[in-house]
């Protein structure tokens, strides 16, 4: 008899602030905070409360995008692991969500720095698991 299978959500959450993770980078910030995006606990609503960027928001939120491209973070996990599925919860961005979402992912060696993972010298090599490198 076989093993039932997991949810994936019974697994350790990776991306947790407790284990370290970071967002470290991102590619606009406008509205909300990049932050948000590892944000522990259930999406809230606050009702009437502004910031200096505008009404607050739960999560990470950019501008709209006038022109072609995507928006993107780069999340530090705080433990290395398998990433058995990953949950994108846009409660209370009606109508001002994503129409989808792609996740890559790389095993990098050390920790460097967001300018060195979001320069133009840098290339993802994919033989096996992908890896951090540097184009000659």
């Amino acid at each position: 008899m076989s093993k039932p299978r997991s949810d994936f959500t019974d697994f350790p959450n990776l991306a947790s602030e407790r284990f370290g993770t970071a967002v470290i980078a991102a590619n606009d910030e406008f509205f909300a905070p990049k932050e948000g995006l590892i944000k522990a606990g259930p999406p809230e609503w606050r009702e009437g409360v502004y910031t200096e960027r505008g009404k607050w928001m739960d999560g990470w939120e950019t501008r709209r995008r006038r022109e072609p491209g995507y928006d993107w973070a780069i999340i530090r996990l705080g433990l290395p692991g398998l990433v058995r599925g990953v949950v994108i919860d846009t409660s209370f961005y009606t109508g001002n969500y994503p129409e989808r979402a792609s996740i890559d992912a790389c095993d990098v060696e050390g920790v460097p720095s967001p300018d060195a993972l979001t320069s133009s010298d840098v290339a993802v090599c994919t033989s096996g698991i992908a890896s951090f490198c540097r184009c000659p």
